[in-house]
């Protein structure tokens, strides 16, 4: 009997041999986090005027240096603020050189 295939043609046991090789493979230990996109012009690209600064600016900097770690949520238990302001808050201490650039799901550097 001949079948037609269209492409190339893998049967059962073949794949099943392959998921058997790949299964085995040593994973890494913890997830490997890619490296932060950073574009042509390095630097943050932040622009916030001090005038337009937070009334909470002073006591997020004091906040942030005390614990030694940049988060919003940190600032939303520590000030009693919510997301959106929190954001703004950690977005003006980077333009202000206080905590580092965003890393994904860890907590920025001060």
């Amino acid at each position: 009997d001949m079948i037609r295939i269209q492409c190339a043609f893998v049967d059962t046991p073949e794949v099943e041999k392959i998921t058997d090789f790949i299964g085995a493979q040593k994973a890494y230990p913890d997830a490997y986090l890619l490296p932060e996109y950073v574009g042509e012009e390095s630097g943050t690209s932040i622009d916030i005027d001090i005038a337009d600064r937070d009334k909470l600016f002073k006591d997020a900097a004091i906040v942030i240096v005390t614990a030694q770690q940049g988060s919003a949520s940190l600032l939303q238990r520590k000030l009693k603020l919510g997301y959106n302001r929190a954001g703004r808050l950690i977005d003006q201490l980077e333009a202000a050189g206080i905590v580092g650039p965003f890393e994904g799901s860890k907590a920025r550097q001060v």
